[in-house]
């Protein structure tokens, strides 16, 4: 990586992190590999424009200089970041859109499409692996069979002019102000997969979750698509796709697969809360186990 800085950047550091980091001139940067779509990058940049005008707290990108914002390196892309800011807390600042036609291929709001073209992709893939991942091969059709529940529940919602907002592909402590994570969906994206997250990584208990959920300010709306988002079952899939890149082994995924119970449980307490908040089906055969 030292030497992509100083070719390109004309930076010359004495040390670069194994996650890219270094320091230089008194400023932390890191030195991302990029793995989106490359038809993306042009609004992501104008994304992080448009928020670090407006104050809004983001890392920003840098170009190097042939003022190009992606550096193509030996197969890979890599893109230059200055960071200011890390971390994350359990408090959303909600960042409405800006109304442009060129951030529209970052918008991830059409759910029931995402997640069928998901849904069917692994049923393609499992066929040919069930031997190979046996955890998976136990595992997959539950998981399948909740996504086909979330996909039927979006579906029947009337999302006419319902706002977006800024989030992240998901919640990453390391990149939550990572300008090349960002996203635009419904404002409950960060929130549902929050939620997920501090679930499954045993951070916080039902009951904090709770807490959590009756603190937000949100509409009738919004509540209900985060019952919708909660149903999908993102944290399986992420794993399950760690595990065919061969970057974790297939028993990663008991850590979710011993907690199915307990997620079930968790979701019966959301339908619960947003029950009292306004009108909102829930699914039968999750409210039956717990009524």
């Amino acid at each position: 990586m030292k030497n992509i800085l100083n070719y390109y950047y004309g930076m010359i550091v004495d040390k670069v992190s194994d996650e890219g980091y270094f320091s230089y001139n008194n400023h932390l940067f890191c030195l991302v590999n990029y793995q989106r779509n490359i038809d993306e990058i042009e609004s992501l940049v104008l994304l992080n424009n448009y928020m670090l005008s407006n104050n809004i707290k983001i890392n920003k990108i840098i170009p190097n200089n042939y003022n190009e914002i992606l550096t193509y390196h030996e197969g890979k892309y890599y893109c230059l970041l200055l960071i200011k800011y890390e971390g994350i807390g359990s408090s959303f600042h909600f960042i409405p859109i800006i109304n442009n036609p060129k951030l529209d291929i970052l918008k991830r709001n059409k759910w029931a499409y995402l997640w069928s073209m998901k849904i069917d992709y692994v049923e393609y893939q499992v066929k040919h692996i069930r031997k190979k991942y046996p955890i998976i091969n136990n595992s997959v059709e539950y998981y399948i069979g909740l996504s086909e529940n979330a996909i039927s529940y979006f579906k029947m919602l009337v999302l006419d002019n319902i706002p977006l907002y800024i989030g992240h592909r998901r919640i990453n402590k390391n990149k939550m102000y990572n300008p090349l994570e960002l996203v635009i969906d419904y404002k409950v994206r960060d929130i549902s997969e929050y939620i997920k997250q501090v679930f499954f990584k045993k951070e916080k208990a039902i009951y904090e979750i709770k807490q959590f959920i009756n603190s937000l300010n949100l509409n009738n709306m919004d509540y209900i698509l985060l019952y919708c988002r909660l149903l999908f079952p993102s944290y399986y899939f992420d794993i399950y796709d760690k595990i065919i890149k061969g970057e974790l082994e297939d028993d990663g995924l008991i850590r979710i697969t011993d907690l199915v119970n307990d997620y079930e449980e968790l979701l019966y307490n959301v339908y619960l809360i947003i029950k009292r908040k306004t009108n909102i089906l829930g699914i039968d055969w999750i409210n039956s186990k717990f009524m």
